[in-house]
């Protein structure tokens, strides 16, 4: 009992140190998102990507189409889908991931959504991403069967024969063109915003909270009125004492 409220201040304490480093960290992504877009080097190391992570991006090429992955299912508001991941050919042969957005589940056949299939060269404005862990609870993809259940880097870009390199295409700012790329089978990127959870206030809150009602409790079973018998045993024994 003596020990929860120490344990708990000290977690709430802890939970501090990290509000301070997430916040500190949001101001660092928000400021590289908007950040003028930089042209992606042909070859891409490991530390770019780190340094860049979420910093805009611009990339041409041509889209490999018969390397195109669908990643899924994901929603979308409540609607089941993919996110369409293509490998894009770029000026000197080298080529990247781009994860292009999401599409509704009957357009899964590129047959039905052609205007995603753009055949010419193009200009790309993308955000710089990391690889991000591997979920245990995901099925194993099935590269043989080109069923993917979530991103995997290092088997996609084998695939796709690729660099490790994957870019998330920005959603447009106006919400209507959303809607008509989506009506026309066109991918929605992603929105133009941080997307890292930040729950460390909440549980610092609790901890504090906790360490506080706990302190309460132990000073209460310490401080509490002694009962009359152990009262009267106390008495006779100072009583016998000068006797």
């Amino acid at each position: 009992m003596c020990t929860v409220p120490l344990v708990a201040f000290g977690l709430g304490t802890w939970q501090v140190q990290r509000l301070r480093w997430k916040l500190a960290l949001l101001d660092d992504v928000n400021d590289r998102m908007h950040r003028r877009p930089i042209a992606l080097p042909l070859r891409v190391t490991q530390d770019e990507i780190n340094q860049n992570e979420y910093r805009r991006v611009i990339v041409h090429g041509v889209f490999d189409h018969s390397k195109e992955m669908l990643v899924g299912p994901r929603s979308l508001e409540g609607e089941p889908g993919y996110i369409v991941v293509t490998p894009l050919v770029r000026e000197d042969g080298s080529r990247i991931l781009i994860s292009r957005g999401w599409i509704r589940r009957d357009l899964k056949d590129p047959k039905t959504r052609p205007q995603s299939q753009p055949a010419d060269p193009l200009t790309v404005i993308a955000f710089v991403r990391r690889a991000t862990a591997k979920n245990r609870f995901m099925p194993e993809p099935s590269p043989e069967k080109n069923e993917w259940f979530s991103i995997d880097l290092d088997i996609m870009s084998k695939y796709a024969d690729t660099q490790p390199v994957l870019l998330d295409v920005i959603q447009p700012d106006s919400v209507t063109t959303s809607i008509q790329s989506a009506k026309n089978g066109l991918p929605i990127g992603v929105p133009f915003q941080v997307d890292i959870r930040n729950n460390h206030l909440q549980y610092l809150i609790t901890w504090y909270t906790l360490a506080a009602i706990t302190s309460g409790m132990l000073f209460y079973t310490l401080r509490k009125p002694e009962s009359a018998t152990a009262k009267i045993r106390r008495l006779r024994s100072k009583a016998g004492r000068f006797s």
